[in-house]
């Protein structure tokens, strides 16, 4: 009998014991989720701690990365802990985690009726936390002109890592619009020495080129020391004509264009005849009573005399080369 009891005891003491475990992992949980105490940072994931509503110390999970005394991330494996992304905050009411509202565009790929379209989506959001790793940010460029006065909407990607989630949070009011702000003007400044076309057909490079022309200017250095922000990246996503004028210029364009190949067209057409003679006229004439008989009801109209003149001279010449081969 006393064993049984025993039994029992023990039984609900691991029971008890389980309950209180689940008890405090719960607990930990809803205290981490409310910033009390404890607070989880997600990998690649910086957050900024205050003490009495000032700035104390930034925290981060970062695989490979640490924070030096100046909060630059820098290449460094820090000391490894079980808790994962689990990390301590400080005192209810006399430590908080920072919270700000942060606005951004991403940009998307969705299909509607079967048509696969692009999209700019805005986001604002209050979060606690600052994305330290590369990530991608989408940006626009509104009634940027080319060389001739041809306005033109520009979209573009900036791949961009956060070096020092300090400067990035405090020293700047928003740091993604003043990291935009810096560079549309070198943007519209390239782009207004180009023309249209040549913007169009070297699309690809124009996010290289003015990444160097940020290096060049130093403003790249500028927003790195002043925002701890660092552009890797610029990809021109669309080049496209802007407003009635825009429009009316690239189709103009385009007539000019299909001009220019019809009269290439043309002019090869002429020196093939050329060549030839008059087999080449009556080639040409065969082509386009074969082209004209294509539509329906289409009555083909043809000099007589041109046709005559053409066969007998084309006869006359195989007759000539029949007896040169006798």
């Amino acid at each position: 009998m006393g064993n049984f009891l025993l039994g029992i005891y023990i039984g609900l003491g691991i029971v008890c014991l389980a309950a209180i475990v689940f008890a405090l992992i719960v607990l930990v949980y809803f205290l981490a989720k409310n910033n009390l105490f404890c607070t989880f940072v997600e990998e690649g994931t910086a957050k900024a701690i205050l003490k009495y509503g000032k700035f104390h110390k930034i925290i981060m999970s970062y695989e490979g990365y640490n924070l030096n005394d100046n909060w630059e991330v820098i290449a460094k494996p820090g000391k490894e802990t079980q808790l994962g992304g689990l990390k301590w905050v400080g005192i209810p009411f006399i430590h908080s985690v920072y919270r700000y509202t942060f606005k951004w565009v991403s940009f998307e790929q969705k299909e509607e009726e079967g048509k696969l379209v692009q999209k700019a989506i805005s986001h604002e959001e209050e979060i606690d936390y600052i994305i330290v790793q590369d990530d991608i940010y989408y940006t626009f460029v509104r009634e940027a002109e080319a060389r001739g006065m041809v306005p033109l909407n520009i979209d573009a990607l900036l791949t961009i890592r956060i070096l020092n989630p300090y400067k990035a949070l405090f020293r700047v009011q928003d740091w993604l619009e003043a990291t935009q702000n810096q560079f549309k003007p070198v943007l519209v400044g390239y782009t207004g020495q180009k023309s249209f076309e040549e913007l169009i057909e070297a699309q690809k490079q124009v996010g290289d080129t003015v990444h160097e022309l940020l290096r060049t200017s130093k403003i790249d250095e500028d927003i790195e020391e002043d925002y701890g922000v660092h552009i890797k990246k610029i990809g021109i996503v669309n080049i496209d004509p802007a407003s009635e004028r825009g429009e009316k210029y690239v189709e103009a364009a385009s007539k000019q264009w299909e001009a220019e190949k019809e009269a290439k067209r043309l002019k090869s057409v002429y020196e093939q005849i050329q060549e030839l003679g008059d087999d080449g006229l009556l080639l040409r004439a065969i082509e386009g009573i074969e082209e004209a008989s294509k539509g329906q009801g289409n009555l083909v109209i043809f000099p007589f005399g041109s046709v005559q003149s053409m066969f007998e001279g084309w006869l006359g010449k195989e007759k000539k080369q029949e007896k040169g081969g006798i």
